[in-house]
Parts: C-alpha cells; structure tokens; sequence
C-alpha cells in the first residue's frame, strides 16, 4: 500500500513529466535477495526508448509492459543508470534513475557513470549521496544541469516528494545546484529499519531554439539518523547518569556504616 500510495502521489505532483519510480512489489516476493531483479516504473513514458547503462557505459535495451520494467544485474557491482529518452516533434524528453546492483566488482568509480551524458539534457549528482550511499533528510544535494554536455546556467529545477514537498531552485552560473532536502517525514521511529524512504523527483525544461527539453532525476532519500540517535544518546547520558547516581549513594551508605 505505501509503495502505490507513493506511485499515485509521484504522477499527482510531477505534472505529466515522465519520471521513474520503484513498482510496487509484487505478491510473494519478499526483496530479500539483492541479486533479485528490480521493479521500476516509467510514468507518462508512452513511446519511450528504455535501456540500462552499466558502470562501464556498456548499454542493454529493456522493455516495458505497462510502464513496468524489471531490471537485472549486468554481472558487475555500483551504479547503473536507467534512462527512458523520448522525442516528438521538437519535445524531447528523458528521466534517469541510478540503481544499485551486486555482482564482480566493477573496478571503476560511480562518477564515471554519473558524468556520462545520457540525454541532452541532465540532472547529474555531483557527487551522488555520499552517506553510505542515501540522501538523507535535512542534509543538502549536490548536482550539476548540463546540456549537450555543457553546464547550463540559471536554469529554474522543481522538486518533489512523495512527502508533499514542492519547491524550485535556480542552478548557479556554473550550472550547479544545491538543494537542502526537506524534513519532512510525518513520524520518526527508533533505527533506520522502522522508517521507510520517501521518493525525490527532480525536474528541469529548457528551450533552445523551437526545440523544449525535459528531463527528470528521481531517488529514493531518507530521514535523517540523527532523529533516533540523538534519542538514543540522551537516554544513554541519563541512564549513564543515574549509575553513577545510584553507586555513589550506594558509597555513602556504606560510608556511615562503617561509622
């Protein structure tokens, strides 16, 4: 149910910008094999192009029924990149998302793959999350507007969550943009097993000439631990504090006594 609510939410706010997000799983599969292939779906994708680039840019076409597509290892480990490319007329979209396969280790560096061009235009990370590999909540990200390669400046991007959030920023001369995820998780619960991650959806268009470029960055991020950890730590300092409290009252005692 959270993960179709989410689904509805993402085709709610994005305003038809074709985008993926994760497919609700499916009755009987757990997810607790992490070689198991994963289900992805591509909103407003009719007539999208879909294929899945490897760490070494290698690229491998998929096929999607009914806007799902089912994603398998390529045999190697880090980031892949699922990009849907689409043209009609003189609207050309795209919408990129990073998944994370196990396999061989692929030896090269995730950037390698990140500053790849994929599409026209891009919403690149730089870097991708540096936090054991999640966005997190209250934390800010950092990622570069390119076109046809090149930086592009003062560009107006939206952002999205499955949370409710809605804003826009502005890249900077250098076509970089840093956007200070929200805090905007309902409730907090004790460790990051109890807290499931929201949905990020990034969106950009540009106009060059008579031609509209859109493309979109979706991720999943996820509130931040310093919400239970700090929990956890104040009630470690007051149990601490009460052990010391109680033995040295337990001193005293044996203190008088002896008296």
């Amino acid at each position: 149910m959270g993960a179709t609510l989410a689904v509805a939410l993402f085709s709610f706010n994005a305003q038809a910008a074709m985008h993926w997000s994760p497919a609700p799983m499916k009755h009987g599969h757990g997810g607790h094999d992490r070689h198991a292939a994963k289900g992805y779906l591509l909103h407003d994708g009719v007539g999208a192009s879909i294929e899945l680039v490897n760490p070494k840019l290698n690229t491998m076409p998929l096929q999607a029924e009914q806007g799902r597509v089912n994603v398998k290892a390529m045999g190697m480990d880090n980031y892949h990149a699922l990009v849907g490319t689409r043209s009609d007329g003189n609207h050309h979209e795209s919408a990129v998302r990073y998944v994370y396969m196990f396999g061989k280790p692929s030896g090269v560096s995730p950037s390698l793959l990140m500053g790849h061009e994929k599409a026209a235009l891009e919403i690149e990370p730089a870097p991708y999350a540096r936090e054991h590999w999640r966005y997190l909540s209250n934390t800010d990200a950092a990622f570069i507007i390119r076109f046809k390669g090149q930086p592009l400046a003062f560009s107006d991007v939206s952002m999205a969550t499955g949370n409710g959030t809605n804003s826009v920023f502005k890249s900077d001369a250098e076509g970089r943009l840093i956007i200070p995820l929200p805090e905007d998780f309902p409730a907090a619960k004790p460790g990051r097993m109890g807290n499931r991650p929201s949905e990020l959806l990034l969106t950009v268009t540009h106009q060059d000439a008579a031609q509209t470029f859109t493309s979109s960055f979706s991720s999943d991020y996820h509130i931040n631990p310093e919400h239970w950890q700090s929990t956890e730590l104040g009630l470690a300092v007051v149990g601490g504090g009460m052990l010391i409290g109680g033995f040295m009252t337990l001193r005293k005692r044996r203190r008088k006594e002896k008296k």
